[in-house]
């Protein structure tokens, strides 16, 4: 049993490093590597961060069956909504893939909220956490912003261009800074803007006092 136990472990501690950098270099290089590389990379990327969000996040049981399920569920829209041009099917699929990651962002809380020390794993899966919030609402206001054009100023006609300037609109969002390049237009999307900056603000909150309250509880133990 504690040879399994160890290996889980393993392979958890093994899976965050690996989404951690895949997300870092989606969300910092990808964009940079597009320019060179005219292919869709981006539908790839995510289908890797879908696999290793899973694993990062990995359960036993009846529940690691529920899981393989969103995870399969996940790629087969990723791949539907690029390859069948279907209007309805590229709605849904889109916003399965928001909800997949909102699930994997709790599930990085619920790990983090039952680990008694906080370690370099620890932060970077806390880390994982907010990245997915990052990707999962880019998502959401690419469809958002494709459905409804002119709710936000994307550039609508290059579909690359527009994947990544959700993707910057979102984590600027997140992070409060508001450059005021990327602009909410409509009141739909002003809305889902201030979702986007709670949600953010409100995870690092959570995560923060989840740490600092691991750090004290150990500080304080003789």
């Amino acid at each position: 049993m504690k040879h399994l136990n160890k290996q889980h472990n393993l392979k958890q501690l093994m899976s965050n490093w690996g989404l951690f950098m895949l997300l870092v270099f989606t969300i910092f290089a990808l964009p940079i590597i597009t320019l060179f590389v005219k292919i869709r990379l981006f539908e790839i990327f995510i289908t890797l961060i879908v696999i290793l969000s899973s694993l990062a996040t990995s359960e036993e049981g009846k529940r690691k069956r529920k899981v393989m399920i969103q995870v399969m569920l996940s790629i087969l829209a990723i791949w539907i909504s690029r390859v069948a041009n279907l209007h309805y099917v590229h709605l849904l699929a889109s916003l399965w893939l928001v909800v997949f990651f909102m699930l994997r962002v709790f599930r990085f809380v619920g790990q983090l909220s039952i680990k008694e020390h906080v370690s370099i794993t620890v932060i970077v899966g806390a880390i994982n956490g907010y990245l997915l919030i990052g990707v999962g609402f880019a998502l959401l206001v690419n469809m958002f912003s494709a459905e409804f054009p002119g709710a936000f100023n994307f550039h609508i006609n290059d579909s690359v261009s527009h994947v990544y300037d959700s993707l910057y609109y979102t984590f600027v969002s997140m992070t409060t800074l508001g450059y005021g390049d990327l602009l909410p237009v409509s009141p739909a999307a002003k809305s889902l803007a201030l979702m986007i900056t709670l949600c953010g603000q409100f995870y690092l909150v959570t995560i923060m006092a989840l740490l600092v309250g691991r750090l004290l509880a150990t500080s304080s133990k003789p």
